[in-house]
C-alpha cells in the first residue's frame, strides 16, 4: 500500500511540475515585451521615448465616461456620453484650433404655451418635451475654455390640456379650442409636434466640471410626415371611451429657439424659449412656447 501511495505522489508531483513549466513557457511567449510602467520605462522596441512620457500603443483610446478619441488622449468634454474624433492637432488638452466630432445625451422637460388665448389652457406640468438636440455635432475649440458647437438633433413636444376644452381641427384645417360633447369626462387633449433642430452653441468651460452653454437653435417643424404634427384627444361618455386623432396639423414650417444651459459633469439644466408662433397664423391660435428641464449625458 505504501508503495502504491508513493507512486501516486510521484505522478502527482510530475504532473504539477509539467503544468508549471508549461505555464512559464506560455507566459514567456505571450507576455508583451517591455511593458510600460508608470515612469515610462521599458517601452516597446522601436518606440524609444524619454522617461515620464506616456506611450499609447492603440490608436483608439477610451475613457471612463465612454468617450472615444482618434489620436492622443485629449481633455474630455464634461457631461455625459461624448463620442469625439480629434480632427485638428493632437493634444492632451484642448488647444487653440482643435476640432471634435461629438455626440451628446438626451433631455426631458416641461413646456408651456405663452400668450395662449382663452379658453386655451395648456398645463405645463403635464406637457412634456423630449430632446436629443446634439445627436451629432462639430465643435471648434478656441482654447481650453471656449468653444463653438454646430450640431443636428431632434425635439418632441406635447402641448396638453386636461380641463373642459379640447383641440379640434375643422374642415378648413383651422385649429380651434372647443368644449367637449355634453356629458363627456375629459382625459386629455394634446398637440404633438416634432422638430429637427440645428443648434449653434457657445460653450464656456467654467472649470471644476461646470459648463455654461448658450445660443440659437434653428428648428424645422414637422418634416414631411403628417404624423409628426398631430392632435390627439381622449374622453369618455357614460363609461364608453372615445379617441380622436387628427394628422397634418398646420404649423409654422421653420422657427428659431433660444437655448441656455448650465451643466455639472453629466447632469444639466436648460431653458428653451421659442419666440415664433407654433401654429401658422392663418390656421389657429397664436402662442409661443417656453420649456425647462434637465439633461443627462450632456446637453
Amino acid at each position: 500500500m505504501k508503495q502504491k501511495n508513493n507512486i501516486k505522489e510521484n505522478q502527482q508531483m510530475r504532473t504539477n511540475l509539467m503544468r508549471l513549466v508549461a505555464g512559464a513557457i506560455l507566459a514567456t511567449l505571450f507576455l508583451p515585451v517591455g511593458a510600460e510602467n508608470e515612469n515610462g520605462d521599458n517601452l516597446p522596441a522601436g518606440n524609444e521615448q524619454k522617461r515620464g512620457v506616456n506611450y499609447s500603443p492603440n490608436l483608439l483610446t477610451a475613457s471612463s465616461r465612454t468617450s472615444t478619441t482618434l489620436g492622443d488622449d485629449i481633455d474630455r468634454y464634461p457631461g455625459g456620453f461624448d463620442f469625439s474624433i480629434t480632427l485638428g492637432k493632437k493634444h492632451r488638452h484642448r488647444r487653440k484650433g482643435s476640432t471634435d466630432l461629438f455626440m451628446s445625451g438626451v433631455g426631458i422637460g416641461f413646456v408651456s404655451a405663452l400668450g395662449e388665448p382663452a379658453p386655451m389652457d395648456v398645463s405645463m406640468g403635464r406637457s412634456l418635451e423630449i430632446n436629443w438636440t446634439e445627436a451629432i455635432g462639430l465643435r471648434y475649440n478656441f482654447n481650453r475654455r471656449n468653444s463653438l458647437e454646430l450640431a443636428m438633433g431632434f425635439l418632441w413636444r406635447n402641448y396638453r390640456m386636461t380641463h373642459q376644452y379640447r383641440f379640434q381641427q375643422d374642415a378648413a384645417e383651422v385649429l380651434n379650442v372647443v368644449p367637449y360633447p355634453a356629458g363627456a369626462v375629459p382625459k386629455f387633449s394634446r398637440l404633438h409636434i416634432f422638430q429637427m433642430t440645428f443648434p449653434l452653441m457657445y460653450d464656456l468651460n467654467l472649470k471644476h466640471g461646470w459648463h455654461f452653454v448658450v445660443g440659437p437653435e434653428l428648428a424645422v417643424n414637422g418634416g414631411c410626415n403628417s404624423h409628426t404634427r398631430t392632435i390627439k384627444t381622449r374622453y369618455s361618455i357614460d363609461g364608453e371611451k372615445y379617441k380622436e386623432k387628427t394628422t397634418d396639423l398646420r404649423i409654422n414650417p421653420v422657427s428659431v429657439n433660444l437655448v441656455a444651459s448650465v451643466r455639472f459633469h453629466f447632469i444639466g439644466l436648460y431653458v428653451r424659449y421659442s419666440p415664433c408662433d407654433v401654429i401658422d397664423h392663418n390656421y389657429g391660435p397664436k402662442f409661443q412656447s417656453l420649456s425647462a428641464g434637465f439633461t443627462l449625458w450632456g446637453f
